[in-house]
């Protein structure tokens, strides 16, 4: 598996998350279009058995990371401070740079949506925010989009009961934020023009819910110089840091040493599979990215987890991303 880094530039409001294991089933879909249904199944041969053609992560702003679902004493935070646990609960960003220290100095380098917003301003930008004694814009900003129930017979929104306004949540990244989105690909498969053909395809047809209504398009570039933070990690490391949700489930772990948060993911089928029966999958227990996690016995890989199926009865063959990138971190706690 090779490692690749792409840039996303947001060209308008998202109503879907940029979330790996979502991303990679529309990356699916786009495979099905542009390279036909035999392709997509030839790829997709063995991927419940630890050997995915491709595992996506997230998307984040360039250059940071988000904070790990840990204790805060164990990212060098003063959990004893009672009047600044509010401030650093804020502190929920971290610079790439961080990955060469061990978890526990991570503190002394974490920064606010504030602070975030800054290092993606212009020096002109600064100097009017100064002079104006203003805050820099946000970096993610929530809008409530105001929709209406149509009726499919008459073609429109119907009177009294048949009245039936609702709001879809959505969000806008600051403009100059840019996001870097890391996959392990395995070129014996698919190529990384193939791979960067299917990302402008999603980008340009649109992302997640709302893509119909021209929302979640972004465009995409290859970067041709991988960060090497982004591939190696903590040279002395003993544990991983996950850049995507995950199913770590039956793995082999040093439970004491792993930290996450588990949540359910209630997946729905997307494109043409919306009219083949109920659009409803079966819903996963996952641990959410950035959880740390520490195996029994270290090795060199991009990636773990596992690949899931049996989550639909509309189209049996259907997988889901279990699988997430990593990042190779020194956790400060002696393995047992």
């Amino acid at each position: 598996m090779k490692r690749l880094t792409f840039t996303l530039t947001p060209k308008t409001a998202f109503a879907t998350p940029l979330h790996g294991d979502t991303l990679f089933g529309q990356c699916c879909w786009a495979i099905l279009h542009l390279h036909g249904e035999a392709k997509l199944t030839e790829l997709l041969a063995g991927y419940t058995e630890n050997k995915p053609f491709m595992v996506v992560s997230d998307a984040l702003p360039q250059g940071f990371l988000a904070r790990p679902a840990m204790p805060a004493e164990l990212l060098g935070f003063n959990s004893d401070d009672a009047k600044n646990r509010k401030e650093q609960k804020k502190a929920k960003w971290f610079p790439e740079s961080v990955l060469a220290m061990p978890l526990k100095k991570w503190a002394s380098e974490a920064k606010t949506d504030e602070d975030m917003v800054n290092t993606f301003l212009s020096d002109d930008e600064k100097r009017k925010c100064k002079s104006k004694n203003e805050k820099p814009r946000y970096l993610i900003s929530d809008e409530p989009q105001d929709h209406n129930s149509l009726n499919r017979l008459s073609g429109t929104t119907g009177t009294g009961d048949g009245f039936a306004p609702f709001q879809r949540q959505t969000f806008w990244y600051h403009p100059n934020v840019k996001l870097t989105l890391l996959v392990d690909l395995d070129e014996n498969c698919f190529t990384n023009n193939d791979l960067l053909d299917i990302l402008q395809w999603v980008g340009e047809t649109g992302y997640g819910k709302e893509a119909s209504c021209g929302l979640g398009k972004f465009a995409v570039s290859l970067d041709n110089a991988i960060r090497p933070e982004l591939v190696e990690g903590q040279a002395q490391a003993n544990a991983w840091l996950t850049l995507a949700a995950c199913a770590p489930q039956g793995l082999k772990w040093n439970s004491k040493n792993c930290y996450y948060q588990t949540f359910s993911r209630f997946g729905r089928h997307g494109d043409r599979a919306v009219h083949q029966g109920s659009p409803f999958k079966n819903p996963i227990l996952m641990a959410a990215p950035f959880a740390v996690l520490t195996p029994e016995k270290m090795t060199p890989q991009h990636f773990t987890g596992q690949g899931l199926t049996g989550l639909s009865k509309t189209i049996e063959q259907t997988v889901h991303q279990g699988y997430a990138p990593v990042l190779p971190v020194l956790l400060g706690v002696k393995n047992e």
